[in-house]
């Protein structure tokens, strides 16, 4: 458990073999939402592939997810991003892992807070995930059902304090209002561009919970970024083969995501 915001939050700590010594690089992930800090297994699976690279990685369950014991209510862009934060405190406090060689990785709803996170602390190097990260909530009107009916939820949210929400994966969720104001002032593109580090976007041709433009406007937002590479995966939907049976996607994204930060870190 990593301490965050007053509150204990679920975290996985996974750091190579002792005899790895001291200054090991250090990734912290950011799992969509919805999800859970495991991702279907894919981070776990990275965060494997890492530690027997000589990395360190810190994963958490954000409010309202997996072991977490608050609200869904909880789950804003806000409070996620002091989770990472936090985590990454807790992981850089380690006498084993090096403060100066960090990077993240987001998938989905956790690329865009993967780059809101590169606005608040140095990172060396940034891996996305299919990311949502479209400036204000234009990337999940598709997974919330279209502009009119974020609308609908939104003005459920400003009456009643929350929306209620049936996701497409059958879950019923609560967003609160401040969900929505989060993602309508937030800029994940804007930071993308400010980014100067190593950036890996990974996204699938045939995605249809966030449209593959998002993606592809990241690529393109990130000028200063160096390297920048663009990773198309053939077929394997928004689930990248984890929430699937294409093992052979899931393996794909894993290798390309642990060569890249090995190679970065």
């Amino acid at each position: 458990m990593v301490p965050s915001r007053g509150v204990e939050i679920p975290a996985t700590f996974t750091h190579p073999a002792a005899d790895a010594g001291a200054n090991v690089p250090l990734v912290v992930m950011a799992h969509g939402h919805g999800g859970t800090r495991d991702e279907a297994g894919g981070f776990a699976r990275v965060a494997e592939e890492l530690a027997s690279n000589g990395i360190a990685s810190i994963r958490a369950d954000f409010p309202g997810c997996g072991e977490s014991t608050e609200p869904f209510t909880a789950n804003t862009l806000t409070n996620m991003l002091a989770d990472i934060r936090a985590a990454r405190e807790f992981a850089v406090s380690h006498p084993q892992v090096d403060a100066g060689r960090v990077g993240i990785l987001g998938y989905s709803m956790g690329g865009r807070l993967a780059l809101l996170a590169t606005s608040q602390d140095e990172y060396a190097a940034v891996v996305l995930w299919a990311p949502a990260a479209g400036d204000g909530s234009e990337s999940m009107l598709d997974f919330l059902g279209g502009e009119r009916s974020y609308e609908q939820l939104r003005a459920q949210a400003e009456g009643a304090g929350y929306a209620v929400l049936e996701t497409l994966w059958g879950a019923t969720q609560h967003l609160s209002l401040e969900w929505f104001t989060d993602m309508e002032n937030s800029e994940p593109q804007s930071a993308a561009g400010e980014f100067e580090g190593a950036l890996l976007v990974l996204y699938a041709s045939d995605d249809r919970v966030v449209n593959p433009r998002f993606g592809r406007a990241v690529v393109e937002s990130a000028a200063r970024s160096s390297p920048l590479v663009e990773h198309v995966v053939d077929g394997g939907g928004h689930g990248l083969g984890f929430y699937t049976d294409y093992t052979a996607i899931a393996d794909e994204v894993v290798a390309t995501t642990a060569e890249f930060l090995s190679d970065n870190l």
